[in-house]
């Protein structure tokens, strides 16, 4: 019995030793997205999965097994506020009408690595078919596989022949039941799905507001539901402290969700004076994905003549990057999100140039996907920068990324809770 209890104590500290193992960063730069300032020379102490503390580098001989990042600048881990980590969109080989379910969580694993290897330590997944985005987050947190943290919403919730129902494109007499599409109409209905969906364990909800590009006979300018049908959501959500995500394209839909109370509003393609107004005053964040739109109107030049738009794809861009600039001059909070699914997985980094081509400042920029990323989230307190007693979620890049933002599409060091995922030092 003695011999048992020394083998278990033994045990025991060997395992409360290794938690309590302590790594250390030594790095030439290191971007503090509070002040908006670059710092030289710094050390930051890690334990467990937190930082413990920010020291000057001239202190390194007090500190072992030193992780030699002198060469690198190290940021906050990033986040993408819109990703579909389970969803192939892009890949045009998969269709969704002849796809097992579970597929979707397999493809999750896949594209949720390609993710975090690019930097993003978090993400907001808005939108995952049949709870696969429930799945593969608990998944991650329970360290079966490699990725992100993920805040999901589930579906989206969508009306009759709205952004995001299956099979608009069938003749009248067909029909999927139940429809993947999450379609309610009706305050009882979206008040309903929204109750179930927060029985099913979602972080968020997400309301489609007008139609949207990638749907049959659906037309992103138009609205769809109306106030009072996005305030039951709104009301459902807030009663167990979850916030709520409006897709909206067209100006009256954006109008709509903020009057309804969302937290955000995806995409604002066809943003007005009067919605970012509105938008200011409900201090509402915009999360405008220009790296797909970018990717679908310029790279692949799709065709959605049908969308009854009256600009070409070239003439459509200008007008998104116009109206980014318009909200960001004009103060809206405007946090980094991608919509990645439409483009390749992993991808992600390369929205922040078009966001600097569009007038925003590099460490506007930074902050969008950092700070101001996990304000929207609601976890400000324990991410989104680099300071002690926040998780350690840092990454590394060559360069300096206030003097070319593109540095940031080649994360050459990942760590998340204090977990090194990739690395550049042998």
């Amino acid at each position: 019995m003695y011999i048992f209890r020394l083998i278990l104590l033994l045990l025991v500290s060997a395992t409360v030793l290794a938690q309590n193992e302590r790594k250390v960063i030594l790095a030439s730069r290191m971007i503090d997205v509070v002040e908006g300032t670059l710092k030289n020379d710094v050390l930051v102490v890690i334990e467990n999965s937190k930082i413990l503390k920010i020291d000057k580098a001239s202190n390194k001989n007090r500190y072992k097994d030193i992780i030699d990042l002198s060469e690198y600048t190290i940021l906050p881990g990033l986040i993408d506020c819109h990703t579909h980590l389970t969803n192939p969109y892009f890949d045009k080989s998969i269709d969704v009408y002849e796809t097992a379910i579970a597929s979707y969580g397999i493809l999750g694993t896949l594209y949720a690595k390609k993710t975090l290897d690019a930097g993003f330590t978090t993400v907001r997944d808005v939108g995952g078919y049949f709870y696969s985005d429930v799945a593969l987050r608990d998944a991650i947190d329970k360290g079966w596989i490699p990725g992100p943290r993920m805040y999901v919403s589930g579906k989206s919730l969508s009306m009759t022949g709205g952004h995001g129902a299956w099979a608009n494109w069938l003749a009248p007499h067909l029909q999927i039941q139940p429809n993947p599409g999450n379609i309610v109409d009706g305050e009882d209905e979206v008040r309903k799905q929204t109750r179930t969906l927060i029985k099913n364990s979602v972080d968020l909800i997400k309301i489609n507001a007008t139609g949207g590009f990638g749907t049959s006979k659906s037309i992103p300018g138009a609205a769809s539901f109306t106030i009072e049908e996005m305030q039951a959501a709104v009301e459902e959500a807030q009663k167990r402290g979850l916030r709520v995500a409006a897709h909206a394209h067209g100006a009256e839909g954006i109008k709509n969700a903020v009057k309804a109370g969302v937290t955000s509003i995806e995409h604002g393609t066809f943003l007005d004076d009067e919605s970012i107004q509105l938008m200011k005053n409900q201090k509402v964040y915009l999360v405008m994905d220009i790296l797909a739109a970018h990717y679908e109107l310029i790279e692949k030049n799709d065709d959605f003549s049908d969308k009854e738009i009256n600009l070409n794809n070239q003439e459509m861009y200008q007008k998104l990057s116009d109206n980014f600039n318009i909200a960001y001059t004009q103060g809206v909070k405007m946090a980094f999100g991608t919509d990645a699914s439409i483009f390749e997985h992993g991808r992600n980094a390369e929205q922040f140039h078009l966001m600097v081509k569009a007038g925003m400042t590099e460490i506007d920029a930074i902050k969008s996907a950092t700070i101001v990323a996990a304000r929207l989230i609601g976890i400000e307190d324990k991410a989104g920068s680099i300071e002690e007693g926040k998780w350690a979620d840092i990454i590394a890049v060559k360069g300096n990324p206030l003097e070319d933002i593109t540095v940031l599409e080649k994360a050459e060091f990942v760590m998340k809770y204090g977990k090194i995922y990739k690395s550049p030092v042998k």
